[in-house]
């Protein structure tokens, strides 16, 4: 991690496989990245920006996210926890595991969602899909899904899903692994990989432990108050 805060923009949220396998079949699609700051624990930082920021913790880190009327951090445990070189995209290297977090926009693979009354596993599974579809069309491979329902602690459905990674791909990811449940008009979306040293229950289970400390909050999480009480010794 670049210092004890690291303060990140962006413009535009669409799914991307893990690192491994974004280099090597190069899925990103066009978007705007917004410059990378880093700045001191003491400093003053905008609330105003659309963006996401992690804060050193002594079990590892607060990922805090504003943006898009959307106001949530999550906990992640870790020796090292540094982004990954990808400007773009909210990619964390966690002790050598790929974390992916990432938002869609229930408008843009539920559009009736509203209309239809859709529940949130009914949500999920077509976020699933579309998510899964596009998938298939860049690698021009089939995928066979598992799917595995979960309810969290505060009572909200989720969904893990998974696949196999296609054989011929240049990636040392074995398998893809989602976790992902409604927030608000969004769905937010975590992703990490199975390898040859961690298994795919391995990586279930850290995408739930991960995703047990989603904290939401009505307004905008005051990034440079949270990191000086966190500095102070509190817990976060």
């Amino acid at each position: 991690m670049e210092g004890p805060l690291t303060l990140f923009t962006k413009s535009r949220y669409r799914f991307v496989l893990a690192v491994a396998l974004l280099f090597s079949v190069n899925l990103v699609g066009p978007t705007h990245a917004w410059p990378r700051r880093t700045v001191p624990v003491a400093a003053v930082l905008p609330q105003d920006d659309d963006g996401w920021a992690t804060i050193k913790t002594v079990e590892g880190a607060i990922f805090v996210w504003n943006a898009r009327g959307l106001y949530f951090s999550l906990g992640i445990k870790g020796a090292e926890i540094k982004p990954l070189d990808d400007p773009e995209h909210i990619f964390l290297s966690v002790d050598g595991r790929v974390l992916q977090i990432q938002l869609a926009a229930i408008k843009n693979f539920a559009p009736d969602a509203k209309e239809k009354k859709l529940d949130d596993k009914a949500i999920l599974a077509a976020h699933r899909d579309w998510e899964s579809k596009y998938i298939e069309e860049l690698i021009h491979s089939k995928l066979t899904l598992r799917t595995f329902n979960a309810k969290l602690s505060n009572g909200s459905d989720a969904s893990m899903w998974q696949f196999d990674m296609p054989a011929g791909l240049n990636t040392q990811a074995e398998k893809q692994l989602y976790l992902t449940l409604v927030a608000k008009d969004y769905v937010l979306m975590l992703n990490s990989e199975a390898n040859a040293t961690i298994s795919d229950a391995d990586g279930r289970k850290f995408l739930l432990d991960t995703i047990a400390s989603l904290k939401f909050s009505p307004t905008p999480i005051d990034v440079k108050k949270l990191s000086e009480s966190i500095g102070a010794g509190n817990k976060p």
